[in-house]
């Protein structure tokens, strides 16, 4: 009934998180709080790169149009680029209004007589162009062609091809779209179902035309990648752990051959998640997935809680009576294994405490439960046939070869000083199961739209957004040369689209009096076949322009350019930061060394992977350094419940020689350390805690330490089945886990039993009579 309403709680009030920037901490410094401000909510992570595949180029452009007019209708986008029309009517006018402020062209030699003549010059050339129409229109308001100006400055990268007005690849076999959704890149359940409703949008579309040919939907972008490795994980695991299942429901019903005892072995783990779920969203409000599936991870060690107990029973022996018998052994590693796990607690990430938490939780439910109610509840006419006689003689046996445990210490770390392969892997992307066609496809994407992967920016930082924009402009300056140079592909900037009210006043000054104005122009259009009178729009415009209030980020509010404003400038901790995203950066360091003196005037050059990979060895570096202390905290627990320091010696020095042991084999074979094998060396050091205790528990009779052997060898058993299917997975956390879990657990058992206490052979006593 407990268990009942405990997962009906689970079910409708837990709050499951897939957000994986809610597992990070805060950040230390400014810059650690803004790149993770990037990571959670930068534009970056939003983009989705968008191609409709086919071989009538015609239907690819009418299907990119409609998909375009759903996906702008949503509400789901920030944006949506196809090619076509970039501007509504009234965000051209707006621009075309405040043209003397936002062109770059506009400096007092701009209005001169020689500078008027040669634009007027220029404007009746290119009313022998194309772009005639256009140019026509603009002429008498802006014969110096600022607004055209102003659409050349902002268009920072290559349009790809067109066909029919819409953006395709050069062999028109895609029609081509990017956007930037809503929801962060890291909701994950958000970005999933929007994909969902954007392929069903798509058949909707293509499929009102009978006997079309077919439009395929291609995707790609930091959001699309995210939901296909889960996709591909979650599959991965199906599979993994359907084979886990067989293996171990065959492996414990061939041991204790009852159904009822298959299914009672299930009862503490699922209290232990049950408990570990509801104690994290009751302290965080929410349990991130990710918690979820490491925290099961670690509570692997529970399922050996039943297996104990049932190992233990025998026909004469009822199961209240055997679980106290064996309940201090189990509670002295229990304990110690919840200290360990404490230590996270600690700490100041969000993922490791709620790990540590719901470890903890987990733990001690599942303690509870086979010592309270599970005795109860097995049935009476249960007992192993199997007293593993055979077993422990053999595993007594191998204490005589004890010495072979330091030998092969001391070979493992002979290996590790000896290897020239590094220790810890240092670039998050190689954990990344992100497949060879995904990332081909989407440099094939970016490479086709002209959008460049994010890596290099530069944070502009100061007291007042005009501060920013200042800053922002003095780095412009030497950042052109760089371009020029080659060293520098591109930069994006908030002071293009926005100059300072400083550079806008500028602008202003720089336009003389209509008196002047109009003296150049007239002496400007002698000789040139335009009407008197023509530019009177144009006059009347500038002396306008003269006494305007600088235009501000709110005249772009609800615009696509507005949308990338906010995400080039905005507030950060009471201060004004202006981001600037580089495009190409071709050395680095020589970057970085150009930028330190602007350090001063508190410009900052972030390199994200650099950052990432930085900020995620400062997280392995927090859990090695609490798993330290909870080492310690094993330790004195274990001090204090043997009371005997040679005792806790043979159960440390196992699993210490175990975790040597086992990261020296996958050093040599290849594997970098990372997070996910410290995760997996705390599961480790819990089940070598409970082998190790069992080993080394008293038992009163030969046959008592058979059954105890034998369920060691059961538990130890299953635990190798499961991780050891996990690590034939191809995906690098899973297999990371699996191998590490699998090996530990047998190096545990095997240096557990090498180094156990020698049992007591039984003494026969003579009585004689005295003389």
């Amino acid at each position: 009934m407990v268990l009942g309403f405990t997962a009906w709680f689970v079910a409708t009030h837990t709050q499951v998180e897939s957000e994986l920037s809610r597992l990070l901490p805060e950040g230390a410094t400014p810059t650690e709080r803004l790149l993770l401000t990037e990571l959670r909510t930068g534009a970056g992570g939003r983009l989705i790169l968008i191609a409709l595949e086919g071989e009538d180029a015609d239907l690819l452009a009418r299907a990119s149009t409609q998909l375009a007019a759903w996906m702008r209708n949503s509400g789901s986008f920030h944006y949506v680029g196809n090619g076509e029309q970039a501007w509504t009517k009234e965000e051209r006018e707006r621009l075309f209004e405040n043209r003397y402020v936002l062109s770059p062209g506009v400096q007092e030699s701009t209005f001169s007589r020689d500078h008027l003549r040669d634009s007027l010059e220029l404007r009746l050339s290119d009313l022998a162009s194309p772009l005639s129409p256009m140019v026509k229109e603009l002429i008498p308001s802006d014969p110096s062609g600022e607004f055209m100006t102003i659409l050349h400055t902002w268009m920072t990268w290559t349009a790809p091809a067109r066909h029919r007005g819409v953006w395709f690849s050069s062999d028109l076999r895609r029609a081509l779209l990017v956007a930037e959704t809503q929801s962060a890149g890291f909701d994950m359940e958000s970005q999933e179902q929007l994909q969902k409703q954007m392929r069903e949008a798509l058949r909707a579309a293509t499929g009102s035309s009978p006997g079309a040919a077919p439009v395929r939907l291609v995707m790609t972008g930091p959001s699309v990648i995210a939901v296909e490795i889960r996709q591909t994980i979650q599959n991965d695991v199906w599979w993994l752990s359907l084979c886990a299942t067989l293996l171990v429901t065959t492996l414990l019903f061939a041991s204790y051959g009852s159904i009822s005892v298959l299914v009672l072995t299930l009862l503490p783990l699922t209290s232990a998640i049950l408990a570990g779920i509801v104690a994290v969203s009751v302290v965080f409000g929410f349990i991130h997935g990710m918690t979820l599936a490491f925290g099961i991870t670690l509570l692997g060690v529970v399922d050996d809680y039943p297996i104990h107990l049932f190992s233990h029973l025998t026909r004469e022996s009822r199961a209240p009576a055997v679980m106290k018998e064996i309940w201090p052994t189990m509670r002295l590693g229990v304990v110690a294994t919840a200290l360990g796990f404490s230590a996270l607690l600690l700490s100041g990430f969000p993922g490791l405490s709620q790990l540590g938490l719901f470890a903890m939780v987990g733990l001690f439910t599942a303690a509870c439960v086979t010592r309270w109610v599970l005795p109860h509840i097995v049935p009476i006419e249960f007992h192993t046939t199997r007293e593993g006689l055979h077993v422990a003689r053999w595993v007594d046996a191998l204490t005589r070869a004890r010495l072979v445990v330091p030998l092969i210490v001391v070979i493992a770390i002979g290996s590790f000083i000896w290897s020239d392969t590094p220790l810890w892997e240092q670039d998050i992307a190689n954990l990344s199961p992100i497949s060879p066609e995904q990332k081909e496809r989407d440099q094939v994407f970016r490479h086709e739209l002209g959008v460049p992967d994010v890596r290099d920016l530069i944070v502009v930082e100061g007291s007042s957004e005009e501060e920013a924009l200042q800053r922002s402009e003095a780095l412009a300056l030497a950042l052109d040369p760089l371009v020029r140079n080659g060293e520098l592909a591109g930069y994006e900037l908030a002071a293009r689209y926005l100059p300072s009210r400083k550079t806008q006043q500028a602008r202003q000054a720089s336009v003389p009096d209509r008196e002047t104005l109009e003296r150049n122009l007239t002496d400007a259009m002698k000789g040139l076949p335009f009407k008197p009178g023509l530019f009177q729009p144009f006059l009347d415009a500038a002396g306008k322009a003269r006494t305007q209030e600088p235009v501000d980020i709110q005249m772009f509010r609800g615009s696509a350019l507005g949308i990338k404003l906010d995400s080039l400038l905005f507030m950060h901790e009471g201060r004004w930061a202006a981001v600037v995203p580089l495009r190409g950066v071709t050395d680095r360091q020589k970057f970085r060394d150009f930028l330190t003196p602007w350090g001063e005037q508190q410009t900052t050059y972030l390199d994200l992977k650099e950052e990432s990979n930085r900020m995620v060895s400062l997280y392995r570096n927090e859990t090695l350094r609490l798993m330290g202390w909870g080492v310690l905290a094993i330790g004195l627990v274990l001090l204090v419940g043997l009371r005997a320091p040679i005792t806790v010696l043979r159960v440390m020095l196992p699993i210490g020689s175990a975790i040597v042991v086992v990261a020296a084999s996958l050093h040599a074979l290849g594997e970098r350390f990372s997070l996910f094998h410290i995760a997996s060396f705390l599961l480790v050091i819990g089940l070598g805690l409970d082998y190790a205790l069992f080993f080394n528990r008293r038992d009163s009779a030969q046959a008592e330490r058979g059954r105890t052997v034998y369920g060691l060898v059961v538990c130890s058993t299953t635990t190798i089945l499961v991780f050891g299917v996990l690590a034939l997975s191809q995906i690098p956390v899973l297999r990371a886990i699996g191998l590490t879990t699998a090996l530990g657990s047998m190096a545990c058992l095997v240096f557990a039993a090498l180094l156990a206490e020698l049992p007591e052979k039984p003494t026969h006593l003579a009585t004689t009579s005295p003389k």
